[in-house]
């Protein structure tokens, strides 16, 4: 069995390229008969194909208890203002990411925007009291606020022994209430599951309390705006028409608290599990499941991306340094463990559906795959102490982009099917933004004054042309537009002139 130096002395740049389908499997056995010697640091786990996730003792899946983390994961009334669900921010068809990222700029640890230390997250919720007055935020304003890291995939995210960026939702899982430890080893995606619904930026208001979640969940419909049902969902409404209901059918009681909130969550996620790539036919049939440009992205992968991005899963779960930026503006896993050694260093993701998650790294900081390989090849932009220069030529790089683009998107999770399939969530958009172009100016109402009487605007977002919120559409639109732009009129309703949003009232207008 080879040892790690003799792995490593394979990543020298000048080493005879591995060729040809037998090569391949030749690479994977000498990689993968070195795990063991590996695995202290950090080593890929065994190739083959996918396993089931393992599933805590203390949470064992169950049909009624899926489907109530799947309607509380796509209920935007989880949220303190009805406009943010976690689907929200990790969307099937995105790769488990949010679309939002490319215009979502938060200012990073400079705290000025348009710089390079930018980061591009994820809008949570304007700031606001938990009686719905609006707070300006010092950074955002009366906008959506912005998460400080892109947001990473809850596809397979069932696999990872910690999850988000930095690792610090941990095996243990420990309820929120009451400080117990619910689940000693297994549930990352428990403790994960229950942080956003009481952050300030991400789905709360200021100062929310485990209480003020159960009590909403108590009060309101579930799913109450969201259209698109899918089949199993409604066979448990059919059932279970509210949230107590649902609980009860899922934990034998109607109880709703932190610890069962966050089991259901994560046994819903534990389903999201994407298998069904040409990688996974790769995995169980061979190198002739793939087009031979693809084989020859995979062949140099294993010859340089390896032992962070190997196994089934195509990541070690282990927390590096690339030097996507300088460690001191964001100290990632350091922060978690107070180790020096760990500031920069943030959770190696799974390349599974990696085409799907545009833009890429914790900051959002590459717009395309190609700038991605780009930056591997030459060590990172910054100070990276885990990679090295690569020195891939041209045709590799190709092959490697060919091949993450092409082999690793299982088409269930691009299209939406089951078990990726779900509710559709409202559209958001700016009150009195009739043109769409963001900003409330003067275009708008005189966009409005041309839709109303010239016939010369198509509407793209009736709701937002609606200025006034009262479901229809007319020349007071116009007039409390005006009001607000020069007589000094309050903001207009919800989600407001001054953000954006879903529309909170039931109405016939549609946004598309």
């Amino acid at each position: 069995m080879p040892d790690p130096a003799q792995l490593q002395s394979a990543k020298n740049p000048q080493r005879p390229r591995l060729r040809g389908v037998r090569t391949i499997l030749l690479a994977w056995t000498v990689v993968f008969g070195a795990c063991t010697a590996l695995s202290a640091q950090g080593g890929p786990p065994p190739l083959g194909p996918l396993p089931p996730p393992l599933v805590p003792p203390g949470n064992p899946q169950t049909p009624a208890k899926i489907v109530l983390g799947k309607m509380l994961f796509w209920d935007e009334q989880l949220s303190s203002d009805d406009s943010v669900a976690c689907a929200t921010c990790h969307l099937p068809e995105i790769g488990g990411s949010d679309p939002r990222s490319f215009t979502s700029p938060h200012p990073g640890s400079d705290i000025f925007f348009g710089n390079a230390n930018d980061v591009l997250g994820s809008p949570g919720v304007a700031k606001q009291d938990c009686d719905g007055t609006m707070l300006p935020d010092p950074l955002f304003g009366f906008e959506r606020q912005v998460t400080g890291r892109k947001t990473p995939s809850m596809i397979n995210a069932a696999y990872s022994p910690r999850l988000f960026w930095d690792g610090r939702a941990t095996g243990q899982f420990v309820d929120p209430e009451t400080g117990a430890v619910l689940l000693f080893a297994g549930g990352a995606l428990e403790s994960q599951a229950v942080g956003p619904l009481v952050s300030s930026v991400e789905m709360a208001c200021e100062g929310r309390t485990w209480d003020d979640v159960r009590a909403k969940l108590q009060a309101v419909t579930p799913l109450a705006f969201a259209s698109d049902l899918t089949p199993d969902i409604t066979a448990a409404l059919a059932t279970s028409s509210n949230y107590p209901a649902l609980f009860q059918a899922a934990f034998g009681t109607p109880v709703i608290n932190a610890g069962r909130i966050g089991f259901a969550l994560a046994s819903y996620q534990r389903t999201l599990i994407s298998n069904q790539s040409p990688f996974d036919a790769f995995l169980a049939n061979g190198p002739t499941a793939l087009t031979p440009q693809q084989n020859q992205g995979f062949q140099a992968l294993v010859g340089e991306c390896l032992p962070c991005h190997g196994g089934p899963l195509l990541t070690n779960q282990t927390f590096q340094n690339i030097g996507v930026r300088p460690a001191g503006e964001d100290l990632g896993r350091g922060a978690v463990t107070g180790v020096p050694q760990d500031n920069g260093r943030f959770k190696v993701p799974s390349l599974r559906n990696v085409a799907l998650r545009a833009p890429f790294f914790h900051n959002g900081g590459k717009s395309t795959l190609a700038e991605v390989i780009d930056f591997y090849d030459n060590g990172g932009d910054f100070f990276a102490p885990d990679l090295p220069p690569i020195n891939l030529s041209f045709a590799e790089e190709v092959a490697i982009e060919v091949f993450l683009t092409t082999a690793l998107t299982d088409p269930r999770v691009a299209a939406g099917l089951p078990p990726f399939d779900h509710p559709s969530l409202r559209t958001y958009f700016r009150r009195g933004d009739t043109n769409r172009d963001n900003e409330v100016d003067i275009s708008d109402p005189i966009a409005t004054l041309a839709f109303l009487f010239l016939g010369s605007v198509t509407l793209v977002c009736e709701d937002a042309t609606d200025a006034n919120d009262d479901g229809t559409i007319n020349i007071a639109d116009v007039i409390t537009t005006l009001d607000r732009l020069f007589v000094g009129g309050a903001p207009l309703p919800s989600p407001s002139d001054r953000s954006t949003g879903p529309d909170p009232t039931l109405d016939t207008l549609d946004c598309g």
